[in-house]
């Protein structure tokens, strides 16, 4: 081994691996030195790279002691996304936390969930944490569960896995109590109401004039923020918005109740809480006829159904989402006792 990067990600790995427990200390420069073949300089150019990575603290005259983040930070971390089985946005977002936690030098276990039906994917997420809990991750990015009358209560119950093993956790996309409520973790995601009003702005100034939004029952947070930013931008432009007039409680494929809906009147566009969403709904709408195939759809997330279809959509940054979800779990990870925070980036409306 001849240089000191070598060394440092050596000596990294162990750190991280728990090899050093709170009681030990890391071996002599010396030591380090004649175990990796290599000058007494050059180790301390890996321990110093050690310091800035929190990693260990140097006393004059006493040998390098890990730091308490390092001891929180023993393990692998974990991923429990339920969304992947449904919700298109989340394998790209997954792929690339894998990617940038393998270039920091992490390993991510990346949970698999098989099931389909809400209730199956609760269960599967609380086996989940479970299993997480018992291989002592030091950290979990989780999605919080919906689709469920008691999405709350569920998530809760994956979360508490988390807090009685001293687990830090960072929630991707949304919260795991509706707003205006806040949990006490970290959420990353999207600013959902802002991507809703721009794509209202979008539509009002295309020449909608009536404008429909899908809400499936049970959805995320996130689908609501969406609703209330399409509804504020036709409210702006001197529009009506009621939720009997504007939006549809039901599911995409429900073709009674969106026809019943439709009798009202059909609207210049339809909103959807997301493509995969508008893309159902779409057939739907084909089934129906009578013009009701014509309306304009709109979604959220541009991965690959809105480009399959020419949707209008928000696109998510996925590369910033992935980098501020990581950098958000180190320093929970490495500061446990920090407030919680709310890290919502701006998204780019698609227009097609």
């Amino acid at each position: 081994m001849s240089g000191h990067r070598e060394v440092f990600e050596a000596l990294r790995r162990e750190i991280l691996a728990g090899k050093y427990d709170a009681d030990r200390k890391l071996p002599s420069e010396m030591i380090l030195a004649r175990r990796f073949g290599v000058s007494r300089p050059t180790i301390s150019r890996a321990t110093l790279d050690l310091r800035r990575e929190g990693l260990i603290v140097t006393r004059k005259g006493t040998a390098s002691t890990i730091t308490r983040f390092a001891q929180n930070a023993t393990g692998a971390m974990g991923l429990v996304v339920p969304g992947e089985k449904y919700a298109e946005i989340f394998k790209p977002l997954n792929d690339r936390l894998e990617r940038l936690a393998a270039l920091a030098g992490w390993d991510l276990i990346r949970g698999e969930i098989a099931g389909t039906s809400p209730k199956a994917l609760a269960r599967e997420a609380l086996h989940l944490a479970g299993r997480f809990a018992n291989e002592r991750v030091c950290g979990v990015f989780f999605q919080p569960l919906e689709f469920l009358k008691n999405s709350a209560e569920a998530s809760d119950d994956v979360v508490r896995c988390f807090d009685d093993a001293g687990i830090a956790v960072v929630l991707l996309d949304y919260d795991i109590v509706p707003p205006p409520a806040r949990s006490r973790y970290d959420v990353v995601g999207i600013d959902n109401v802002a991507a809703g009003l721009a794509v209202g702005r979008h539509l009002v100034a295309s020449g909608a004039r009536r404008i429909a939004f899908l809400h499936r029952p049970n959805a995320a947070p996130t689908v609501t923020n969406r609703m209330r930013g399409v509804a504020s931008a036709v409210l702006e432009s001197g529009g009506k918005w009621t939720l009997g007039e504007n939006v549809l409680f039901a599911e995409p494929g429900d073709r009674q109740s969106v026809a019943k809906f439709l009798k009202n009147g059909l609207p210049d566009a339809f909103v959807a809480g997301n493509d995969v969403a508008a893309a159902a709904l779409g057939k739907t709408l084909a089934k129906i006829g009578h013009g009701a195939e014509k309306i304009r759809l709109v979604g959220f997330d541009d991965v690959e159904v809105a480009a399959k279809l020419g949707l209008t959509t928000v696109r998510q940054p996925l590369d910033a989402i992935a980098e501020a979800a990581m950098q958000t779990l180190v320093s929970r990870i490495k500061s446990p006792d920090l407030p919680p925070r709310t890290i919502l980036l701006d998204a780019e409306l698609v227009v097609r």
